[in-house]
């Protein structure tokens, strides 16, 4: 099995294809022609199958999309990390020619392709718990990936809003701190962006090397979430906060990934 070095998991959208934009078409079908599926500027971080320029999926006859976006991602990632550092500390970590170049590029992205937003994220070393809120129990599969399994997740777009929708009801104005309530909206911002035939995925991808076989057959976090989000609707926060701790504690472990690379 090949190990990667940062373990990744992503939420995935697939599009069909006429909802993507001229530009988006143009760059699938570069890619189908050059057969180049591998992103080639990943430096051996992530695993081979993880470093896809295009994702596809066929449901029901149909073929659907997810275009990578990574250089798209990659700029983001750096502004976002650049406005979360102290400003005296950003030169150790990129030059101003870097950092010029870097939103000059994002500047003209939203200039020719405006609303633009990649169709897929990534989360080092854990799920974040809130990703959850867009799926159900039933809708989890354990897949072997080599000679590990995996876990992942389907369900429709259109679904997938109404219930971070639901959510988003019982939280807002109770005792869930505002910023996990905003981390769910930003959720439903972000869905908001695709057509409603897309299909969402989470994959556990290469974080699931991180549990043994047998701790992800009994991982169930989808479950655990929606019966904490329940449990707040009935009013029992010591009941929400039993299954919320069980979640918290699951993707609190390999988080402590973060501060050891």
């Amino acid at each position: 099995m090949t190990t990667a070095r940062l373990c990744c998991s992503y939420l995935r959208v697939y599009q069909p294809i006429d909802s993507l934009s001229d530009g988006e078409r143009t760059a699938i079908e570069a890619t189908h022609r050059s057969n180049r599926t591998r992103n080639g500027h990943t430096l051996g971080l992530l695993a081979p199958d993880e470093c896809s320029e295009l994702y596809e999926k066929t449901i029901d006859g149909e073929t659907l999309y997810c275009p990578a976006y990574t250089r798209l991602r990659w700029l983001l990632g750096l502004v976002a990390f650049e406005r979360s550092i102290p400003e005296a500390v950003v030169p150790l970590f990129f030059s101003r020619a870097e950092l010029d170049g870097a939103h000059d590029e994002l500047e003209a992205i939203e200039r020719e392709h405006p609303g633009v937003r990649p169709p897929l994220v990534q989360s080092l070393w854990h799920v974040p718990p809130r990703w959850f809120v867009a799926f159900d129990d039933a809708e989890r599969r354990i897949e072997q990936a080599g000679d590990h399994p995996k876990i992942r997740y389907e369900t429709r777009i259109g679904t997938a809003r109404e219930r971070v929708s639901n959510a988003l009801d019982t939280l807002t104005g109770g005792v869930v701190h505002p910023v996990i309530v905003g981390m769910i909206y930003e959720l439903k911002e972000w869905l908001k962006n695709f057509d409603e035939r897309s299909l969402l995925e989470l994959d556990y991808a290469s974080v699931a090397t991180l549990f043994p076989a047998d701790d992800l057959a009994d991982d169930h976090s989808a479950a655990d979430v929606w019966s904490a989000i329940a449990a707040l609707g009935e009013g029992d926060g010591m009941r929400a906060g039993l299954f919320y701790r069980r979640v918290n504690e699951r993707w609190g472990r390999p988080r402590t990934r973060e501060s050891l690379n």
